[in-house]
Parts: structure tokens; C-alpha cells; sequence
């Protein structure tokens, strides 16, 4: 009787042992800061959003881009892509703008038009490679990586859509 109650016991233990690396099969992707969530991301504060392709867009293309617009569409956002200072200048005349997406050494070609738009959008600047990251970041709190993915920028503007109140 002893010694069934002592297997009994150890083998209590050692299903013990062995359940505390057990994880439930959700708990992995809640795990990854919800990356996965935002794969499948809808927004539900969807923006007008221009992204400016200056110099330093050009400079730093990669086959990304076109997937990026595209994608930032499937998440509910409109997107209008510019690509001189004069362009920028005219789309936001015709259309008030929520969010403007631009690489950081572009923005003195644009800052202006920015400054006079009759409802200023939100900036979220790229930084580049190689820039003083924690002083463009003191200037420009909402500024992103080069490197950034894609789940950042619809975080980013998730959040700066939802302070605006829109």
C-alpha cells in the first residue's frame, strides 16, 4: 500500500515537473506582442494618408514600397504617393490629409507645405541610416526606423488616428 502511494506521488511529481513547459497553443502568439494581430489588421480609425517619395525615398527604394502602399490599403487607409515638392504642395490644396509619411531628409522640401495645410496632418518621418536617431526622435516623436515593419507604421498611425479623434 506504501509503495503505491509513493508511485503515486512521484508520479504526480513528475506530471508536475513536466506540465510547467507546457504552454496552450494560443499563448505563443499572444506572446509575440501581437504581431499576428496586425497581419490581419483592419484599422479602426482609417486615415488619409500621403506618403512623399523626395530624394531620399528614391535613394533608399526597395521592392518594398509597392507592398507597403498596397498593404497599408488592405489595412483601410487611403493612400496618395507624391513625389516632388510641388506635387506634395498641390495634393494637399485639393485634400485635407491625416497622416503624412515622409523620409526625414525630405522634410525640409516639404515642412512648409506641411506647416500651412488648412488641417496640419500628423508627421511620421523615416529615419535614415546613419542619422542622430535620438535627436530627429526629440523633433519628431512619432519617427520610425528605416528598418521599421510594417506592423509599426499601422501602430503608429492607429495611435496618432485615435489621439486626433477621428
Amino acid at each position: 500500500m506504501k509503495i503505491q502511494r509513493f508511485a503515486q506521488l512521484t508520479f504526480g511529481a513528475l506530471l508536475t515537473l513536466a506540465a510547467t513547459g507546457v504552454q496552450a497553443c494560443g499563448e505563443v502568439m499572444y506572446r509575440m506582442g501581437g504581431a499576428l494581430h496586425y497581419r490581419a489588421f483592419i484599422t479602426k480609425h482609417p486615415a488619409q494618408i500621403i506618403l512623399y517619395s523626395g530624394t531620399a525615398a528614391k535613394a533608399a527604394a526597395t521592392a518594398d514600397a509597392q507592398a507597403f502602399h498596397h498593404n497599408l490599403e488592405k489595412a483601410g487607409h487611403k493612400v496618395t504617393v507624391v513625389d516632388t515638392p510641388e506635387g506634395f504642395a498641390r495634393a494637399l490644396a485639393e485634400h485635407p490629409y491625416d497622416v503624412v509619411i515622409a523620409f526625414a531628409a525630405d522634410l525640409p522640401a516639404i515642412n512648409t507645405q506641411i506647416e500651412h495645410a488648412a488641417r496640419e496632418p500628423t508627421l511620421i518621418p523615416v529615419l535614415n541610416r546613419g542619422s542622430d536617431e535620438r535627436a530627429e526622435r526629440q523633433q519628431y516623436p512619432l519617427a520610425l526606423s528605416e528598418t521599421a515593419n510594417l506592423n509599426d507604421f499601422l501602430k503608429t498611425i492607429e495611435k496618432s488616428m485615435k489621439e486626433r479623434g477621428t
